[in-house]
């Protein structure tokens, strides 16, 4: 059963907070609600119009897409209602919903995050395996497994194995790392270590193997007469670019839960200011929100995808993209993704 008394000095400090920081957190978190919900559903009504963005490699965007929505929907709204109201109104019940959902959903955007890289790994080092082992109903089932996984990893709180506790800091339910050492460092290396060493493994092999292949990319982009392998890797690079940014925003965004979590642990849970779990929640909600501005800004196929579900924002657009290419050129002119975006 959760606990709704675990952090008392955090409970009290969300109730004490001024009006002015209580209309400020919940209309941050509001917008990031709005952000998040929008454009994620931007995401998936883009790959299932555009004949260009239905891959198999998108159908993990898609899936990641997916699992933001789903804690837009699910998980964001009871947090803006402890902002809004000052307290935990629900029961404990719902804290157990809430804790296995917040734990669910980020456990699947990292592990997700990195299967992505691995994929980019084998389209772009090993095209030929890739082709092989990255097969419609691979991904299929490789999406289920990212599902099943994460949401049998957040059973153990609920059956005693550690429990769900509600963090007035944080505004939402979630499991304390000091509750339960093994089944931490468990989560931490499964969840967390290996997905970020896949991560690094990939994209460093991709980036080496793309910036030796950058000058040759360029040229088959220019030329009419480009064989369709030739163009596929092109496309490939540009989409392995995309994917690198969105997971360095999801690093940014991480990263520093990590280590906030991390010291929360180390010194005995709930110690740190109240100011700092609640950086730590609007940095895990933001990361939520970040893919759909990345994939347009990186991404031609995307922006046009964009422009088509969303007319209006060709103006716009134009004017945003005539200052970045400008930037872009000045600053990184010799690789050629950056022109070719």
């Amino acid at each position: 059963m959760a606990s709704l008394d675990e952090y008392p000095q955090l409970v009290t400090d969300l109730a004490q907070r001024s009006m002015s920081i209580k209309t400020l957190e919940s209309t941050v978190l509001i917008t990031l609600i709005i952000l998040a919900f929008v454009g994620n559903i931007l995401i998936c009504v883009s790959v299932l119009r555009s004949a260009r963005l239905r891959t198999v490699p998108n159908m993990f965007v898609t899936n990641l897409a997916v699992s933001d929505i789903l804690m837009a929907v699910v998980c964001m709204p009871i947090s803006l209602h402890v902002l809004i109201s000052s307290q935990w109104p629900f029961s404990s019940v719902v804290c157990d919903l809430q804790g296995f959902f917040m734990f669910s959903f980020g456990i699947v955007s990292q592990v997700n995050m990195s299967v992505i890289a691995v994929n980019r790994y084998f389209a772009v080092c090993r095209p030929f395996a890739c082709k092989i082992i990255f097969t419609h109903r691979n991904v299929l089932l490789i999406i289920a497994l990212l599902w099943i996984f994460p949401s049998i990893a957040s059973v153990p709180p609920l059956v005693g194995w550690g429990y769900y506790a509600f963090n007035g800091g944080k505004a939402f339910c979630i499991y304390p790392f000091n509750v339960n050492m093994i089944y931490t460092t468990i989560v931490q290396l499964l969840f967390i270590a290996l997905p970020v060493g896949l991560i690094t493994f990939s994209y460093t092999k991709c980036f080496f193997a793309m910036r030796s292949s950058n000058r040759q990319v360029a040229q088959m982009e220019d030329c009419p007469h480009a064989a369709n392998n030739q163009s596929r890797k092109a496309r490939e690079i540009r989409a392995t670019w995309t994917m690198m940014f969105a997971t360095l925003g999801f690093i940014m965004c991480w990263v520093p839960v990590s280590i906030i979590d991390f010291i929360d642990t180390f010194t005995g849970g709930g110690n740190l200011p109240r100011q700092v779990f609640i950086l730590n929640a609007f940095l895990i909600f933001t990361s939520s929100t970040i893919n759909p501005f990345i994939y347009w800004l990186t991404n031609r196929d995307f922006r046009k995808a964009y422009r088509d579900v969303l007319p209006c924002t060709e103006r716009n657009e134009v004017v945003v993209l005539g200052v970045m290419s400008n930037s872009t050129q000045s600053t990184t002119g010799q690789l050629a993704f950056n022109i070719q975006i």
